[in-house]
């Protein structure tokens, strides 16, 4: 059985996604996780798909401490680890305190489908340019399966798209082709650590659906 904390945008894709091949994924809210111990104690694989705020780590311990020693856990954490943020490195050190052979996925920006870069900032002006770090929800989905379907343990991937762009010109692109307005940028000097995805093809033999962000949005809504 494939338990899923949390079910929102890409929890609940999981689900729907492995539901295809099994009968046995249940997706559990962040809030129900105490009324649902039965069934995460049950799990053979665990995927952790909550955002780090609030009780985040409060929900972590309690529900590792609660797995069976042989179930496979999957951490869905963040690029922004690299970013210093303190409940991104410490939902890490957590995973690991209680699992140290546990799957840690820093997923890039999530986008794909209605989530289009540049929307969210539309007629604004922001600092600085930066490279994207951008992955397809759908690609997100298919590391995960990889990573269920090949038992894969202790491993930490970045998850991104290998074909990334300055945000300005991504965000001049999808500002052009679905008719918002654009946005301005204060500095043109790129920041930020530069990210790469090799590993993911590398470890998992994965092939990316979207390798190149400017393809994410050709079938939005």
């Amino acid at each position: 059985m494939v338990a899923i904390l949390g079910c929102g945008w890409v929890g609940g894709a999981l689900k729907a996604s492995l539901e295809q091949e099994s009968a046995g994924v249940w997706c559990i809210p962040k809030e129900r996780c105490t009324d649902d111990r039965q069934r995460i104690r049950a799990c053979r694989v665990l995927v952790i798909a909550i955002p780090p705020r609030g009780t985040y780590l409060a929900t972590l311990e309690e529900v590792l401490a609660s797995l069976r020693a042989d179930a496979q856990v999957i951490l869905l954490s963040s690029v922004s680890f690299y970013d210093d943020k303190p409940m991104v490195q410490a939902g890490e050190r957590l995973v690991y305190r209680f699992r140290k052979d546990a799957v840690v996925l820093r997923l890039g920006g999530l986008m794909g489908y209605d989530r289009i870069a540049g929307k969210y900032t539309a007629g604004k002006t922001l600092p600085r340019d930066s490279m994207s770090r951008y992955v397809h929800r759908d690609d997100v989905i298919g590391v995960i399966t990889a990573v269920i379907r090949q038992e894969t343990r202790d491993t930490v991937l970045d998850v991104l798209a290998p074909v990334q762009y300055p945000k300005s010109q991504v965000f001049a692109a999808n500002a052009q082709k679905f008719g918002f307005a654009g946005t301005g940028f204060g500095s043109a000097i790129l920041r930020g650590k530069e990210i790469l995805s090799r590993e993911v093809e590398e470890a998992l033999g994965y092939r990316f659906v979207y390798p190149d962000v400017l393809g994410f949005w050709q079938k939005a809504v």
